[in-house]
Parts: C-alpha cells; structure tokens; sequence
C-alpha cells in the first residue's frame, strides 16, 4: 500500500515529524557544524563557544535517543519522583540554550573582527550557524512554553470555589 506524505506526517510512531521534536536532530546536526567551524579558525580565544557547542550537542544528541527510544516520560518520572515533567525539563534547557546562541552570534562576529593571524571565514560561519542555532532552540522554546501555560490555564479552570463559612451551604453569590 502506498503511503502519502501526508500520512507520514500524522502517524503517531515518528515522533520526530512533530512540532517542537524534529528541531532535535538539526540542533545536533548543526552543533557539529558548529563545531568545524570553530575547529578551522584554531583560535585559544573561543572558549565560551566551545562550551556552547559542547553542551549543545551532548544535550541534544541526548534528547534525540530518548526520544528514539520513547523514555522520556519514564526517564524523568524516575529522576525526578514525577515533581518535573519532561516539557519543563525541556523548556529550560531550550531557553539556556537560545540565549547562549545569541550570545555567540555577537561573541563570533565580533571575533572575526579581531582574527588578525588567521582568516575570519570560520568565525563568519559560526556566527551564521549561530543564528540557525539559536531559531532551532528557540523555536521549541516558544511552543513548549506555549503548551505549559495551555496546560496549567485548564488546570485553573478545574478550581472550586469552597464557601466562607462552614456551616453554609451556599455560596457568597448566593447571599
């Protein structure tokens, strides 16, 4: 049987064709881009993008082999006793992650313009792929934040109001 791909799109095993989960594997891809990038300018001086794209790409391939694997919800219940869910887990790692890929967007173009032995083109480079870094964490960080409001929004809804007094029945609104 011939599978559109539109059907591919709407089944529910590939959970990397969903909105916020199919940034993971780009954010590896381009951390190791990122990563020869810096690696050609063979500079001392870009320490904190190094750390960026260390921790990028160790977050991420991380994420995206829990996510092949389907633990993630059984992961963080076991670390977290089930006080975190996995959204919040990956909202805040998302957002550092966003922030600092801006800063390296300046912290690249602005070594290129201080890169006197060498050639700038993989600082220029890096500062690019910085910035399509920085959509792929942001992205998700705009949805996932997105969904925990919608979440804790329905879960306002859900509150009931007790009346004031304990021997009464009715409410306030009533009186």
């Amino acid at each position: 049987m011939q599978t559109s791909l539109g059907n591919l799109f709407e089944n529910d095993d590939n959970v990397f064709l969903k909105m916020p989960h199919f940034f993971k594997p780009l954010q590896a891809l381009t951390a190791i881009v990122l990563a020869i990038c810096i690696g050609s300018t063979g500079s001392g001086s870009n320490g904190i993008l190094w750390f960026t794209i260390i921790i990028s790409l160790l977050i991420s391939v991380a994420a995206t082999i829990i996510f092949a694997l389907k633990i993630q919800d059984e992961l963080i219940e076991n670390l977290s006793n089930g006080s975190v869910t996995w959204n919040l887990v990956e909202l805040a790692y998302s957002f550092i992650l966003s922030v600092l890929s801006v800063i390296c967007v300046w912290l690249s173009f602005s070594l290129a313009n201080r890169s006197l032995l060498g050639t700038s083109a993989g600082y220029i480079a890096a500062g690019l792929f910085f910035i399509a870094q920085s959509i792929f964490y942001g992205i998700p960080t705009t949805v996932i934040y997105r969904e925990v409001q919608a979440a804790q929004d329905l879960e306002r809804e859900h509150i009931v109001v007790e009346p004031a007094h304990p021997f009464r029945s009715n409410t306030y609104q009533d009186l």
